[in-house]
Formats: structure tokens, sequence, C-alpha cells
């Protein structure tokens, strides 16, 4: 379309060297990124590269997705990717609604003060990160931002109450390479990649800038020799040095550079060991675990803290997977029980609590198990997953004699929403503090701390 021609070429690689200003105008990714339209059937989801409308906006704010947001001429908001707080930009419009519209920048007219160039070649294509045009320590801010916002805008707390409670995000030294766990599409002829972000097309990946070394030399091993495979994960013990390669690959025989590549990987596994602070852990291939070794050290030890700070005696750990924070708290408390549904976590945890005689695990739903558990906890921690909390279980600890509840969240919004439901029910926020388990993604952590009145 007419807007292509606008383009200035980019370097070899993708992006720009990241040396020199950025200048405008500008693509405002690694490659130009291409547009998913909003589409209500499949195949209407596959046709990317149709005309799509331009519109020329200022954006003045962030929101969650990690999208700008800016207005129309017509008063609409409009939720830009790829675009920041603090620049005019040409994007394309995705979805047009009576209300707001959503679209894709595509030029970049006056650039941010932040905006720095995207190292990875595939931003813009792939969906794995929407935020590596911006400054990390920017990242952190607006991230934080969010948070706020949803907890005022969801949660209905006054903008006093939510500047005075949520503190700025805690960030990494260095936000590359923290991926331990990776899923990989592999094609028929031996290809590993993704698929491209929004669409059902594939995108060969040779290097992932998130993913920990030892992901990328799996996949630099297993890149084009693979076969009889569809999927490749790659799990990896940062800690332990251990790893999970699933499932057994099978290797091409006399592909050209095999001696370049390295050994063979060892593969099939069905488990792989990981320690955080000094605690190790048993993880099968359907159990989850966090993805970042070095902010999930911080995040389970900030949630002790906060539960010793209380004299706890009684503990439960809700939505406990396989032990994380159960582990670590039984060193400390009189007692630790323990919630889990998930099969595949259970056995795990049976492991990983097995040397803790003070740790009681319980199979089953929390919404199920909580209501008039006996004794009654003085501490719960929650860490559940992105939907939430059911109100069941809210009221479980809102009628139960818990001092105090520690909230894991990987949703800002599921979270206000919860938080809300706890202040309504004589629970008040302590603190909120988010941390960032997901560098160069939108997504976002938080520990919130909540004591009964």
């Amino acid at each position: 379309m007419w807007l292509r021609a606008c383009y200035p070429p980019v370097r070899a690689g993708g992006g720009y060297d990241g040396r020199m200003p950025i200048p405008t105008p500008a693509i405002p990714a690694a490659v130009v990124p291409e547009p998913v339209p909003a589409a209500r059937s499949r195949r209407a989801k596959r046709l990317v590269n149709r005309p799509l409308v331009p519109i020329e906006v200022t954006l003045t704010g962030f929101a969650a997705g990690g999208k700008a947001v800016g207005h129309a001429a017509d008063g609409r908001v409009v939720f830009v990717e790829y675009a920041l707080p603090g620049e005019r930009v040409i994007a394309e419009i995705t979805d047009d609604r009576p209300s707001f519209i959503e679209a894709t920048a595509v030029l970049v007219l006056e650039a941010a003060e932040d905006r720095v160039a995207p190292p990875c070649g595939y931003f813009g294509k792939c969906g794995g990160c929407q935020l590596q045009h911006v400054a990390y320590p920017k990242q952190l801010e607006l991230k934080t931002g969010v948070v706020r916002d949803q907890l005022h805008r969801i949660g209905r707390f006054s903008e006093e109450e939510v500047h005075a409670l949520v503190r700025p995000m805690i960030g990494m030294d260095d936000p590359w390479g923290y991926r331990n766990h990776n899923r990989f599409t592999v094609r028929r002829d031996g290809e590993v990649g993704f698929m491209q972000r929004g669409t059902h097309r594939f995108m060969r990946i040779d290097e992932c800038l998130i993913a920990h070394p030892r992901v990328n030399e799996v996949l630099e091993a297993a890149q084009d020799r693979t076969m009889q495979a569809r999927q490749l994960t790659v799990r990896v013990g940062v800690n332990t040095g251990d790893e999970m390669v699933q499932p057994r690959l099978q290797f091409r025989p006399g592909r050209p550079n095999q001696e370049k590549r390295g050994a063979r990987v060892t593969s099939g596994q069905t488990h792989y060991t990981e320690a955080l602070n000094g605690v190790t852990y048993r993880i099968s291939g359907p159990a989850f675990f966090q993805v970042n070794t070095v902010q999930a050290e911080r995040l389970v030890a900030a949630v002790v803290e906060r539960v010793l700070a209380v004299k706890a005696g009684v503990v439960v750990d809700a939505y406990a997977g396989v032990g994380t924070f159960a582990a670590q708290l039984a060193h400390f408390v009189k007692h630790v029980v323990t919630i889990e549904e998930s099969a595949a976590a259970g056995v795990d945890a049976e492991m990983n609590l097995k040397p803790y005689d003070n740790v009681t695990r319980i199979v089953g739903k929390v919404e199920d198990t909580l209501p008039g558990m006996t004794p009654s906890p003085d501490v719960v921690v929650i860490d559940p997953p992105r939907s939430g909390l059911f109100p069941g279980v809210v009221e479980a600890i809102v009628a139960s004699e818990a001092r105090r509840v520690v909230y894991v969240s990987c949703d800002p919004a599921t979270l206000a929403r919860d938080l809300r439901l706890f202040a309504d029910g004589g629970f008040a926020i302590t603190e909120v503090q988010p941390i960032d388990m997901f560098p160069h993604t939108q997504h976002i952590e938080c520990i919130t701390t909540l004591d009964r009145r």
C-alpha cells in the first residue's frame, strides 16, 4: 500500500545499530510490524496483508497490553501497538469499534526520548515481546503505571490510595537471556520457530534474545535436523544445570555443518530440577514453574518475608503448584497446608515436600477445600491463574481467621477486581509490589499484602 513507500531502509539483520539516535520518520520495530486485523473467522485472520485504513495519532498515555493510548479526531480512544506516550505515529487500524479503535504503528513521525532500537530482528512479527522498542527503565515505569491505572479504574480505589500503595516495579540488572522455558513449533522439513503473531503462519527462529543461552544452544542444535516432531519444548534449570527437552527427538542424518553444531542434545526427559534460594524442586513436563529464575528467587523471598512479618503459625498455600512457596515456608512456620488440584503438579509437590513433616497436602479446588478449614490459617498465600479468584475463595478467606493475605498475581485487572472484594470484606491493602518477571513483554506480576482491619 502507499504507506510502504515511506518506510526508511532497515540495516542488515533488522533494526538500527543502536549507537545513533533513532531517526524520524522511522519504522517502530526491527521489521515493519504487520497489523493483525480483528476477525471473526480463522480464514479472515490470515489475511493480514490486505490494505488497512491509516490513522495519524499523537500518543498521550499507556494501557494494559503494552499499547500506547491517544485519541482520534472524533474523540474515540485509540490503542496503538509499538508506540510510546509522547510520540506521533501513523498506524493502521486493526479494529474499529463505536467506542474505541485499535491500531498498529507502522511509521514513527516523532519519537519519544525513551524509544530505543529493538535488538531482535524478529521484533514486530514475533508475538513474544511487545516492548523491545522501549528503554528498560521506562518499561518498568510504564508497567507500574498500568498497575495503578487498573487499581483505580477496575478496583475503584482512589488515586491517593493507589499512589500510596503501589511501589515502583522491581526490575532486572540484565533483562536479556532470562527465559528458562520455551516452546517452539517444528515443521516437517525440520525448521524450528514460532507462529507469527496473531496468525497461523510459521516463522523460523534461530535465536531468541530473551531465552536462556542454553535454550538457544538446543535450538541451534535442533534447527533443520529434527524429524517427526511438531513441537519442541526446552526447559532449563538455571541454578542446577539440569534440563528437559521434549519430545524425544529424532535427527536427520547427513545434514551439512553437523560438526559445527556440537553434539546432539539429550531429549525425552520426563522432568528436571531447579533450585530457588537453596531449595531444590522437581518439575515435570505438564507442571507450571516460573520462567524467570532470577526474579522467581526475589518473588519467593518477598512472599516469605511478608508471611514471617506477622509471626504466622498456620499458613495456607493455595494454588500451590509444585510446592514453590510451601517448601520455602516450611523451614520457618509451624504448619503449612497446600491446596492444588493439578495432578501433574501434585506428583512433583509430593516429592518436593516429602522432607517436611509439617506440611499437609490437600488435592482439590481451593474454592471447595478452603471454606471451613480447621485449624483456620493465620496467613493465606494465593497465586491463582490469570483469571484470578472465584468469589467463593475470597468469601472463605474473609470468613476465616486469617490475619494476612499475600496475593501473587499475574494480571493487574483480575487483581484489582479481587482486591475490591477483599476491601469490601474487611481487609486493607498494605502494599502492592510489582516485580518484572517478563522483561520486554506486556506481562506484569504483583505481590500484594492485605491485612485484616
